[in-house]
């Protein structure tokens, strides 16, 4: 069950949705765990696009100002090649700790409270791996991550995203999802309130910029979301870090491995309903090379140990 993916260059041509799904799942389930995980991407997809729709109107209206000192640095030999030397070269390298499947990131010990059989009454329920069903994407309007882990069977999941001049680096943005699902139903209406943790997770990011009008963003967190039927009902995210610099500018820093609980979220559940509940990381990375370069890693790693759902 382990989906263990490592690309050799970027490739930008589809989403690369990936969705796996217990063998002995019903048809109506099946067919409500592809419509929410296609959802999650049409409502990630849009919001990014959104936000680089603004930036791409904040660089038009400022490449007037740059725009004589580009003409400067391309009518002198020494400059033009000194800029070629620097984009030949790595940045930045990752540390050696921050790799998937490293850090001391492990899924051998697992809550050991009772897992209800599939198809139960919904109460006060937890869940553990192996999940009903685990999916995985990327933006195909960038590029996919460098490497990626997910594991039903045990939890575990991590993307590493990079952009720009450093190992792996995607000539543009990556944005990365990935997580898991577990079917619901109940005869009984009433609030519920999911809740998922990764323990342990940790993260990690480390950025550079250098020369003129250039920059590099870095970001991820975990997310949950509630579908019925289908029909995105609640969504709530939790920001773990975002890192954003300028020309002349690094950055590095993450955290774990610690316990990493997920967002605050509810939502009322309705007798004769198919719900699903996801739980999911993302990544992101991007970087402008302005008239010099830039390089970026978002890494996140963690394992989904316990899906709950109160109420």
């Amino acid at each position: 069950m382990t989906d263990t993916e490592k690309y050799a260059r970027p490739d930008a041509s589809s989403m690369d949705l990936q969705i796996s799904i217990r063998d002995d799942a019903a048809p109506a389930d099946r067919e409500n765990a592809e419509r929410s995980v296609a959802a999650l991407v049409e409502r990630s997809a849009s919001a990014v696009a959104r936000e680089r729709a603004s930036e791409a109107e904040v660089a038009e209206l400022t490449a007037p100002l740059d725009a004589p000192l580009v003409k400067l640095i391309e009518g002198d030999p020494s400059a033009v090649r000194a800029l070629e030397r620097l984009r030949s070269r790595e940045l930045v390298r990752p540390d050696a700790a921050a790799t998937l499947g490293d850090g001391g990131v492990s899924a051998s010990a697992f809550d050991t409270a009772p897992m209800r059989p599939h198809g139960a009454e919904l109460r006060s329920l937890g869940f553990v791996p192996p999940y009903d069903f685990s999916w995985a994407w990327h933006d195909g309007n960038g590029h996919p991550p460098f490497s990626r882990i997910l594991d039903r069977s045990t939890g575990g999941v991590g993307l590493d995203a990079r952009s720009g001049l450093v190992a792996g680096g995607a000539s543009g943005f990556v944005n990365a999802h990935a997580g898991f699902g577990v079917f619901l139903r109940s005869d009984t209406p009433g609030q519920r309130f999911p809740h998922a943790v990764l323990n342990p997770g940790r993260f990690s990011h480390v950025m550079k910029a250098v020369g003129v009008g250039s920059n590099a963003t870095s970001e991820g967190g975990f997310e949950l979301t509630v579908f019925e039927d289908g029909r995105l009902l609640a969504a709530a995210s939790r920001k773990l870090w975002r890192a954003r610099i300028s020309a002349g500018e690094s950055s590095s820093g993450g955290q774990g491995p610690v316990l990493m609980a997920g967002p605050e979220l509810q939502f009322t559940i309705q007798p004769g309903r198919g719900y699903t509940f996801n739980a999911g990381i993302w990544v992101f990375s991007d970087r402008s090379t302005g008239i010099g370069g830039a390089a970026v890693q978002s890494l996140l790693q963690g394992v989904v140990t316990r899906m709950w759902v109160f109420g």
